[in-house]
């Protein structure tokens, strides 16, 4: 079945746009978060299975330029999620 993951994402300062950019091309990836914290992303995505979800960590998460830190942490199941909450 289909695999849900968020990742946190650290770049330095002059690539976050280009990370961005780059995240937004890409079909897998659902939301696009700006965070506090130093030039930080939240980020998530949906993959059709673990084969795909490799294949987003190995083609475009781990090429990202200048990226200093990336946490990826595969979401079990959803407890709580209010549809249409603005942030």
């Amino acid at each position: 079945g289909a695999v849900s993951c968020y990742f946190e994402i650290e770049t330095l300062p002059d690539t976050l746009g280009r990370v961005t950019e780059m995240l937004e091309q890409d079909e897998t990836i659902t939301q696009i978060y700006r965070v506090t914290g130093k030039n930080k992303l939240h980020v998530h995505a949906v993959a059709a299975s673990s084969e795909e979800m490799e294949k987003l960590i190995r083609e475009v998460i781990d090429p990202l330029p200048g990226v200093v830190s990336c946490d990826c942490n595969i979401i079990l199941s959803r407890i709580k999620d209010l549809k249409g909450l603005r942030l």
